[in-house]
């Protein structure tokens, strides 16, 4: 992502509310945002959701408050989200809707195959730290920068370059132990 395009487009929809250049910012990341939404939850319906609610959301804070880094902006956002998903969610639905999720992989985006070893590998990092599947998907599956992924977390870069590292190792082992 070009820092100073996204940064001068934040600027005209906090000063203009200007439409036009949200809608430049949510061609820039939804896609990223949809891919990370489509491996945290269930189904592919909560996922679309999820990512109008983000924007939505976003709209409503950037037409506020003047933002330094709208990736990270969307990204808390989406993690929230996901949160208050899950915290709603009956133990007994949260269980059949996670069940569901790994026997049924189709949510899952195609770009996935270009950066992973296939269905074994989603299999095993849901199994995985939701911190390490975090880092993993943001870096692997959105092709995030660190520092923008440090950004997103509300952690340094190097904090974000161990955990990498880690959910790595993690993941490795689970694949071939």
């Amino acid at each position: 992502m070009s820092g100073y395009r996204t940064k001068y487009l934040a600027k005209r929809v906090f000063t203009a509310r200007d439409g036009q250049a949200y809608g430049e910012l949510y061609d820039l990341y939804a896609d990223r945002i949809r891919k990370f939404l489509f491996f945290k939850l269930p189904r592919k319906e909560d996922a679309e959701d999820l990512l109008h609610e983000t924007f939505l959301r976003a709209w409503e804070y950037m037409t506020s408050s003047m933002v330094e880094d709208v990736g990270a902006l969307l990204f808390r956002i989406a993690r929230n989200l996901i949160a208050d998903f899950y915290r709603k969610k009956t133990p007994e639905a949260l269980t059949e809707a996670l069940e569901a999720s790994l026997q049924d992989t189709t949510n899952i985006p195609d770009a996935l195959d270009t950066h992973m070893a296939g269905e074994s590998a989603v299999l095993a990092l849901k199994t995985m730290k939701s911190e390490y599947q975090e880092v993993l998907i943001m870096r692997y599956l959105s092709e995030m920068e660190i520092d923008e992924i440090a950004s997103a977390l509300t952690k340094t870069p190097n904090n974000i370059r161990v955990l990498l590292h880690r959910a790595k190792a993690t993941l490795k082992k689970i694949l071939h132990p």
